[in-house]
Parts: structure tokens; C-alpha cells; sequence
């Protein structure tokens, strides 16, 4: 039966062919019909927001040579620090399937990985030689303190302003991945609240957010690999802390959003994502500018998105503001934003950080008060024009792949110049306040 139904399907073929031979898709649709109705509207999007801030072409002092900058970080006076890889790469062969550093028994980057910039692009100070492997993430506190983690020692670091060859805190165990209390596996950044208490994302394997106390004592944490709930994470790559929210925001990266959780207790407040910005989110870093603004920068993809930056009203979720260095940015990373509303982006690829200047935002933010949120990341003015375009989430993505390689006592690994799985959002729901 089945063999006579195939000669019927090829039969019907072959007559409706000669009948219609002139039948091409071709013939109604040019080539490149699809991908120039794609640019269009991408274009057009990307016309209706507001071009700010503007790009400093000459930051910071070219002679300063830089190795893959993951991370970027304020201090409390003002001054730029820019972590960085030197001669060290993340790339597929750096760790093994069950993230093992393959690197081990080797020696520590030898020059300084923590580079001190001042507004102007001038180096005043370097540290942090022979202390990493794979740096990644770094945040500053109100007090001066520079938390940085590297992923392949799996660990978080906690300097003093006052020693910066020893740590204060190290949690995590040296070059050992897990998932239990005592360890991470490629911790990938840090924030820290004016209470002193302080949150770790963690991060490629565990895809998890876990809140501690000043003094390293393990509070709670959220997140999970699968699902279609609010908490299902894919690379928590970044975070930022909107305090007069009561909310941690995280740079959700493989599924292109901000997810902000309630700091106090970790429930799930709202998300932000955009079809503009695509399905990749490397980071975020929030401002109390104007009621609260959103600085994101996406990552490259196959969703013919361009790479750039932009600005996201933190209570409508309005996407009001686009920048980048020339038409679009590389392979963003990080971003930093000062209470000034200079914007800084780390890129892994060009090894470069780029600085942002708006001048009527500057002019007006020192006419404000400070935030009381010691590392949170002033942004931009309200633009006349703004996109609105909002997307349920609903989780799919590679499950069963890995879900096989759990199975088999795997994790997917990632790294940095990963293109992973795209996924739909959630919209911005009213903020929770403390």
C-alpha cells in the first residue's frame, strides 16, 4: 500500500510539473527578497530610537596593549577598571565536557590583568599578575573592595582597597567545578549591595544566583536549567542591583532577556527583552537616572540583529536609546556605567573597551543625588521616540541534547563566543518595591 502511494505522490509530481512549468518561487520572490524585508525593518527600528550616547573615539590611551577584556567596573573615585585576559584565550579547547580547566599545571597570567584608567584614558595603576587563569567578571563596592571571579578556577575573589596581591575572601575551590554549596562552576559575575550582602551568578554550568551574606555566609539561591518558568536561566552572565526597586537584575545571555528577581528574598519580579536586541543579552547594568534605566549590550547571532547597545526604561520597558562605536559593535561583553552617564563596554574581540559620553545626561546627573546602590550603572535621558514590543516566554531550546549529557553526569559547556539557542521573553510586569 505504502509502495503504491509513493508512485502516486511521484506521478502527480511529473504531471503537475509539465502542466506548470513555469511554476519558481524564484519568479515572485527575488533572492534576497526575505533578508532585504529583514533590514528594512531592522533599520527602520533602529532609526526610531534615540543615537546616544556618543562614541569617544580616542579612549583610553592606545599604547595600553589588552588581551580579551571580559569585565569592566567604577570605583567610587571615578576611575575605570578593565579586566582582561593578556595572552590568555577562552576558546573550545580550554575546557574539557565536565569544565575542567585544561590549562592546570600551567602558571598564572604573569602581567597585570587589572587595568586602572582615569576619565581621560590614562593609566594610573595595573595589578592583579600572577592571580588568574580566565578572568571574567569584576564589580567595585561603595567601599572601594574589587570583586572579581575567574572561571577557570571556578572561584570569587574579594581585594581591599589596601592589598591587592592577597584576597580577603576566595570562595569557591581552586580549579575544581561543582554544584554544591562549596563550589562554583565558571562563576561569572558578582554584585554587591550597600547592605553589605552580595550575589554571585553562577553561571555556564549551574545557571544559578546565589546571595550571601558581607562575610561569605551562604543566604539562599534560584534558578534552574529547564522549564518554562520565570527562573529558568541559560547562562546568568551578568548582574546589576536596582535598590530603590528592591531588585537584582541579571544578564540572561542565551535567552536574550533582563531578568529582575526581588534582592530581598529572590521572587520574580519582571523581564525585559526586545526583538531588536535578539536572542543573546551579554550584559546589563542598571541607573536611578529618570526613575530607573537599563544599559544592555546584545552579542552577535544569526538573528540579523546588529550588535549594539541600548537603553531600556526600567518601569514601562521601553526600549528608548541605541549606541555603538561606528555602526555596531563587535563582541561586546561587559558595560559600566558612571554616575556622570559615561558608558564603558568591554569587548572580548577587538581586545578594546570603548567609552560613551552624553553631555546633556552628564550636565544633568550632577545635579542629582547620588544612588545609594555602590555599584549600580547610571544611563541616559528619556528619548522622544521609543519601541515597545513585548514577548511571552516560553522555554525550549536544545533540551534534549542536554538533557542526554546531564543524563550522562555532563553540562553543556559554553564559552564565550558560544552562539547558543534563541528563546522568547517575558514582559515587564509592575516592580516590587521593599
Amino acid at each position: 500500500m505504502f509502495n503504491k502511494f509513493i508512485i502516486l505522490l511521484c506521478l502527480f509530481s511529473v504531471i503537475t510539473a509539465q502542466r506548470y512549468p513555469g511554476i519558481n518561487i524564484n519568479n515572485y520572490f527575488s533572492r534576497n527578497y526575505f533578508d532585504d524585508q529583514q533590514y528594512t525593518k531592522i533599520n527602520a527600528g533602529i532609526e526610531k530610537l534615540e543615537h546616544s550616547p556618543q562614541w569617544v573615539k580616542d579612549w583610553p590611551d592606545a599604547s595600553v596593549k589588552l588581551g580579551q577584556v571580559s569585565g569592566v567596573a567604577i570605583d567610587p573615585s571615578g576611575h575605570i577598571l578593565v579586566f582582561h585576559r593578556a595572552s590568555n584565550v577562552w576558546d573550545a579547547s580550554t575546557f574539557s565536557i565536565t569544565n575542567v580547566y585544561q590549562g592546570i599545571g600551567e602558571a598564572a597570567i604573569a602581567h597585570p590583568t587589572v587595568m586602572v584608567f582615569n576619565e581621560t584614558g590614562e593609566l594610573v595603576d595595573m595589578w592583579g599578575e600572577n592571580l588568574f587563569f580566565i578572568p571574567h567578571g569584576i564589580t567595585v563596592d561603595g567601599s572601594g573592595n574589587v570583586w572579581l571571579t575567574d572561571v577557570a578556577l571556578h572561584q570569587v575573589f574579594k581585594f581591599t582597597p589596601d592589598q591587592r596581591k592577597v584576597p580577603a575572601l576566595t570562595l569557591g575551590e581552586k580549579f575544581v567545578p561543582g554544584e554544591d554549596e562549596t563550589h562554583f562552576c565558571k562563576p561569572s559575575a558578582v554584585a554587591v549591595h550597600s547592605s553589605g550582602d552580595f550575589f554571585v551568578a553562577d553561571g555556564y554550568c549551574n545557571t544559578r544566583i546565589i546571595k550571601y551574606s558581607a562575610d561569605g555566609n551562604r543566604i539562599l539561591q534560584w534558578g534552574r536549567r529547564f522549564g518554562s518558568t520565570p527562573f529558568t536561566l541559560n547562562v546568568p552572565h551578568a548582574l546589576t542591583l536596582a535598590e530603590e526597586h528592591a531588585a537584582l537584575c541579571v544578564a540572561d545571555r542565551e535567552r536574550g532577556r533582563v531578568a529582575c528577581f526581588r534582592s530581598d528574598n529572590g521572587s520574580y519580579v519582571h523581564s525585559y527583552s526586545h526583538w531588536l536586541i535578539g536572542p543573546r543579552l551579554f550584559s546589563v547594568a542598571y541607573s536611578s537616572i529618570h526613575g530607573g534605566r537599563l544599559y544592555v549590550v546584545n552579542g552577535p547571532s544569526n538573528s540579523g540583529v546588529p550588535v549594539r547597545g541600548y537603553v531600556i526604561e526600567y518601569t514601562s520597558g521601553r526600549l528608548i536609546q541605541t549606541f555603538a562605536a561606528g555602526e555596531s559593535l563587535s563582541n561586546p561583553h561587559d558595560i559600566a556605567v558612571s554616575p556622570a552617564g559615561d558608558v564603558y563596554v568591554a569587548e572580548l574581540n577587538p581586545y578594546r573597551v570603548y567609552k560613551f559620553v552624553d553631555d546633556a545626561l552628564r550636565n544633568e546627573s550632577f545635579k542629582q543625588e547620588p544612588t545609594n546602590s555602590s555599584h549600580a550603572k547610571p544611563t541616559a535621558t528619556v528619548g522622544r521616540k521609543s519601541l515597545t514590543r513585548r514577548r511571552w516566554e516560553y522555554g525550549h531550546g536544545e533540551f534534549k541534547l542536554r538533557r542526554l549529557l546531564e543524563r550522562r553526569r555532563f553540562t553543556r559547556v559554553h564559552s564565550d563566543d558560544s552562539d547558543e539557542e534563541p528563546a522568547p521573553m517575558l514582559p515587564p510586569q509592575p516592580s516590587a518595591t521593599a
